[in-house]
């Protein structure tokens, strides 16, 4: 167990996770790139990482033709803290550890770029719960009624009691979770998220609250909800 003085923002860096191609979205660039609102998509989640007094460096993940773009949009932000930018790899888990073997912190929290919606509540969250665990995921609880199916025939229902939705940021100790990525070869298919590669490495994995409104925009759909929550966040505010 550690002490709760030890997560302070010498300590976190946060990699945000903004690679992916976008090929469900449809879009032309990479999803991380397309505007939500006035606004690339990786920039909403950034900002809120950017002013978290908890967050020391941020490490941002993007397409190598893309680095370019990344650092002229970053120009314009004028933020104060140091922003690193690296080059994605072919799979997430790839794109994730090049951005782990940029930090040097103690600790690195992950964030998916196509979950814009993140608060700082759920960061504080995730920070609380690494007094007691060297890997914690947010995390809200399963509210539809979920079956195994067999083509289109419906099976059996499962007990939604025992299910969460896993999100992002995710925080982990730097050192087990590099230690974790040499379990990465062994899984049949990617790993979709570095949780599943610390559980195999035997690390246990805490859970943090999340928030049902920390959504991961995939499709257009995602993508007009999300344009839907911002306009109606202006507007309430207005």
């Amino acid at each position: 167990m550690i002490k709760p003085s030890s997560i302070n923002n010498k300590s976190v860096d946060c990699i945000i996770v903004a690679a992916g191609s976008g090929k469900r979205l449809g879009a032309k660039i990479p999803k991380a790139f397309v505007k939500l609102a006035d606004m690339p998509l990786f920039v909403h989640s950034l900002l809120v990482f950017a002013g978290h007094k908890s967050i020391g460096r941020i490490i941002l993940v993007v397409p190598s033709p893309m680095i370019k773009n990344a650092r002229r949009i970053i120009a314009g932000l004028h933020i104060k803290k140091e922003i690193i930018i690296v080059k994605g790899g072919t799979h997430r888990w790839q794109s994730v550890k090049n951005g782990v073997e940029a930090s040097r912190a103690e600790w690195v929290m992950i964030h998916d770029s196509a979950r814009p919606f993140v608060t700082r509540a759920i960061v504080d969250a995730v920070l609380g719960a690494a007094k007691k665990y060297d890997a914690v995921i947010a995390a809200t609880p399963e509210v539809d009624t979920i079956r195994r199916f067999s083509g289109d025939c419906a099976g059996e229902t499962l007990d939604r009691s025992g299910l969460v939705r896993v999100q992002t940021p995710q925080l982990f100790r730097r050192a087990r979770l590099m230690d974790a990525f040499k379990q990465a070869a062994a899984f049949c298919s990617p790993p979709t998220d570095e949780a599943m590669l610390m559980q195999a490495a035997g690390v246990v994995v805490g859970i943090a609250q999340g928030d049902p409104l920390n959504f991961k925009i995939t499709t257009k759909e995602d993508f007009e909800m999300a344009e839907a929550l911002l306009k109606s966040k202006r507007k309430n505010k207005s």
